[in-house]
């Protein structure tokens, strides 16, 4: 696969541009922070609808897709302003309590609508803010016990997409599942998943904010995850016979095509801090 060098200047120049807005937002207070993955939410909850109407050749009516937008921003916030409370020392135990009540209700509603409906809507409503919605309530809890950790996420997982992209320009021959994405060859996906191990130790070997063996494991895990995310994503916009969820990135092309990898890594890289790096608290009562 020869490279397109027009196409990789495109998405070096949106990869900027979206770099030093999530850096600010990273470096800015938790309220710019939470905001502007609310709204990547949301653009996220949209495309991801778009996709769906094609794949199941169904359109939500539009009372569906407002109780589909507002409860994926209602969990969203809510599982936010739970960590804000703690940090800012205004919730005690009462207000803990009535979130994971309120929470267990809308999860609940949610599932009983499944069952009760047996539709394939109902079933991709849910799919939908687990998918998204949850991914991303868990990455932004990172943010509140370190700044380094979430900014190095994303480093990982960029640094895997743009280096298999790269190194499957120049050296990519053997296709890497072509029946879900053709261009991936096994060469780029190898090639970006030793890089960001690469990165992975001399970061950990120059720094002592984590010992180097946890560096090394979740640089593996990001490049790993982040790749199977990427996999499933192109799954969806197959079935759906589309090429890019959006186009708010030139070159990247919709969000979920951007964060397809984020929302699969998230949860591992918030079990992973609970696990190894100590640095997530979560206590449910």
């Amino acid at each position: 696969m020869a490279l397109n060098t027009k196409t990789f200047l495109t998405r070096l120049g949106s990869a900027i541009i979206f770099s030093a807005l999530m850096l600010y937002a990273f470096l800015s207070n938790e309220w710019v922070f939470i905001s502007l993955f609310f709204i990547i939410n949301l653009i996220c909850l949209f495309e991801y609808v778009r996709i769906i109407e094609k794949i199941i050749n169904t359109s939500f009516s539009k009372n569906e897709k407002k109780n589909f937008y507002i409860f994926g921003s209602s969990l969203y916030l809510l599982t936010c302003s739970l960590k804000i409370g703690r940090c800012e020392n205004f919730t005690n135990d009462l207000f803990n309590h009535f979130f994971y009540y309120f929470l267990g209700i809308m999860i609940g509603s949610g599932i009983l609508f499944f069952i009760f409906k047996r539709s394939k809507k109902s079933l991709y409503i849910l799919t939908g803010l687990g998918y998204i919605t949850i991914a991303f309530a868990l990455f932004t809890q990172l943010r509140y016990q370190s700044i380094l950790y979430p900014i190095i996420i994303l480093l990982f997982i960029w640094m895997n997409d743009s280096l298999a992209y790269l190194t499957g320009s120049f050296f990519g021959k053997r296709k890497f599942f072509p029946s879900i994405s053709p261009n991936k060859t096994i060469e780029g996906t190898l090639g970006g998943i030793f890089f960001t191990m690469a990165f992975a130790i001399i970061w950990g070997y120059f720094t002592d904010y984590f010992p180097l063996w946890q560096w090394i494991s979740l640089g593996l895990i990001t490049s790993i995850v982040g790749t199977i995310g990427d996999l499933i994503e192109s799954k969806l916009k197959r079935l759906s016979n589309i090429k890019d969820s959006g186009n708010i990135m030139p070159g990247h092309g919709g969000a979920l095509d951007r964060f397809d990898s984020l929302i699969f890594v998230a949860p591992f890289a918030f079990l992973f801090g609970i696990l190894f790096l100590q640095c997530i608290e979560m206590k449910i009562f």
